[in-house]
Formats: structure tokens, C-alpha cells, sequence
């Protein structure tokens, strides 16, 4: 795997192998040291979760790491983003963590030729991929549910702006697994096949085992958004959270808009800071998986 750029180009074979290798990572089996790799952070949109566990992932597996600043890059001075990652490749940069708001850069950048060998890893693309979030995504899932096929997922919120859902989507489309989209029309975006619709919260969590809420994606909105309405007819409550239903969320969580606060303290809402532990030893294996594939 010299790339990781989107799900649809992951086998399941390659998926379950990331995931048995950051199940070794995370009970302590595996160790690696990659010492002798340079891995650089290049994040042109702003990340807490997805930022801070690629440093902490980096720093475990022991590689050489470099945050990338834009504000005082030469892609102020007008240098194109291609000619930037060429000159990282000469100076010795072998993989790079790329967030960005266009949704067809990473893959287009990722065809190009370079002074030297240098992997894309995708951490998050427009409203396209975010391959690495649903990855460990379904870590989590793994870790409580055996059978997938027999598991329903209903995915709420702005599905229309997030790259998470798709990327979700497709990661869970591989397992036969049952996914439902809830969200009002404002926000279900064009309709995936495979992946049944729904504007009904009280159909939507029938029978459900796994409701991952969406973050509203605000910076993407162009339209008017009637916030009460949604909060009225789709917010997360005690009174409409199943009761031994799996909760997740990518975050950040708009508090008290797609979730009421108090659910954040229930037993349910743990998994939450779950998926964030998990995306660490998740990116410790796409890292380590990527820079053996480079010999490092």
C-alpha cells in the first residue's frame, strides 16, 4: 500500500489487516522503529482529532516528524502545492498527511512524479474521503460486534457535506452491513445506492444497533439552515436514544444541536472518546503499513 487516498481502493483483506495491526499496536505486541522515514503534516483545514493522533501515531512508531506551517510556506509567496511536494521529496520527506478542501487534490497530487518516492495519506478531502476516520471507525465497530452482516447502522445528520459518511459508507458497504442515512431533505445530498433513507427519526432507530451522528458541516453551508427545526426533529436525546444502542461521532460535537449535552455523560456517548484512542493505533498501522512498503 504506497497510497491511502480513499476506501474504494482498500481490499478487505487490506482493511483487516490494518485493523489486526492496530489491535497489536494497541495491546503493545507490535513495536516498530521507523527512525530512518520523514513523514510531514499538511493540513490546510483546521483538525484537533485527526491532527494530534497522526503526531502522537508518528511519534510512537518513531519516524522523523514535520508539521508543515501555510501561513509562512513559500505557497504564500504563490508556489503551487505540486512543485512544494516535490521540493519535500528532495529534501527527504517520504510520506505526507494531507488535508484539504479541494476533493480531488490528494489523488490527483498522488499521480504525479517526484524527485524521490514520496506516499499520500488522505486526512480528509472536501466533502469526498476521510479514509483514515472511517477506518478506525469501523475499529471501534469491530471491536464490539463480531458479525457486521448482521448489524444496522443509521448514519444522522449533515450526510450531504461530510466526507465521513462516505467514506463510512463505503468502508461498511464492503461488510454487507445494513446502513440507513437519517437527515431532512436539506441535508441527505445525492442518494448512494445500497444505503436505504430515511426523514423519520423514530423509523430510522428501529431496530438499529450503531447511530453515528454527523457533525453540521457550518464552513460548507451556503444555504439559510432552519437550526430549530432540526434540533426539534433530529437532535440526539435521552428520551430518543435507544438504550443499548452503540453511539459514535467523528467530532467535533456542536453541543445541544446535534446532540443534547447530558447524553455526552451517558454510557452510551463513551465510545465517542473511544474512536478517538482508536484512530491513534489505526494511524500507527496506515503509517507503518505505508513506510514498509517504502523499505523504512
Amino acid at each position: 500500500m504506497k497510497h491511502l487516498i480513499n476506501i474504494e481502493s482498500l481490499s478487505i483483506d487490506e482493511i483487516n489487516q490494518i485493523c489486526a495491526k492496530a489491535l497489536d499496536f494497541e495491546k503493545g505486541i507490535r513495536k516498530t522503529n521507523h527512525s530512518n522515514a520523514s513523514v510531514i503534516n499538511m493540513f490546510f483545514e483546521n483538525s484537533t482529532r485527526t491532527r494530534l493522533s497522526f503526531e502522537m501515531a508518528e511519534n510512537k512508531i518513531k519516524c522523523n516528524k514535520f508539521n508543515f506551517s501555510i501561513d509562512t510556506s513559500s505557497i504564500n509567496k504563490g508556489e503551487d502545492i505540486f512543485d512544494t511536494i516535490n521540493n519535500l521529496s528532495a529534501i527527504g520527506m517520504n510520506a505526507v498527511i494531507l488535508r484539504h478542501q479541494d476533493n480531488n487534490l490528494i489523488e490527483e497530487l498522488s499521480k504525479k512524479r517526484y524527485f524521490q518516492e514520496i506516499s499520500f495519506i488522505n486526512a480528509g478531502s472536501g466533502t469526498n474521503a476521510h479514509p483514515t476516520q472511517a477506518l478506525l471507525d469501523y475499529y471501534t465497530i469491530k471491536k464490539h460486534f463480531l458479525d457486521l452482516s448482521t448489524k444496522t447502522i443509521t448514519i444522522v445528520g449533515d450526510v450531504a457535506h461530510s466526507r465521513v459518511a462516505r467514506s463510512n459508507i463505503a468502508l461498511l458497504k464492503k461488510f454487507n452491513m445494513k446502513i440507513r442515512c437519517l437527515a431532512p431533505d436539506y441535508f441527505t445530498g445525492e442518494k448512494i445506492d445500497g444505503v436505504e433513507y430515511y426523514t423519520n427519526l423514530e423509523e430510522a432507530f428501529k431496530d438499529t444497533n450503531i447511530i453515528m451522528v454527523l457533525r453540521i458541516q457550518k464552513e460548507r453551508i451556503q444555504e439559510h439552515i432552519d437550526f430549530e427545526d432540526y434540533i426539534k426533529n433530529y437532535q440526539i436525546t435521552k428520551e430518543n436514544l435507544p438504550y443499548d444502542v452503540f453511539l459514535m461521532h467523528p467530532g467535533p460535537i456542536n453541543k445541544n444541536i446535534e446532540i443534547r449535552e447530558d447524553v455526552l455523560e451517558t454510557q452510551n456517548a463513551r465510545t465517542i472518546l473511544n474512536q478517538a484512542k482508536n484512530g491513534v493505533y489505526v494511524r500507527m498501522a496506515i503509517l507503518d503499513t505505508i513506510l514498509i512498503s517504502q523499505g523504512l
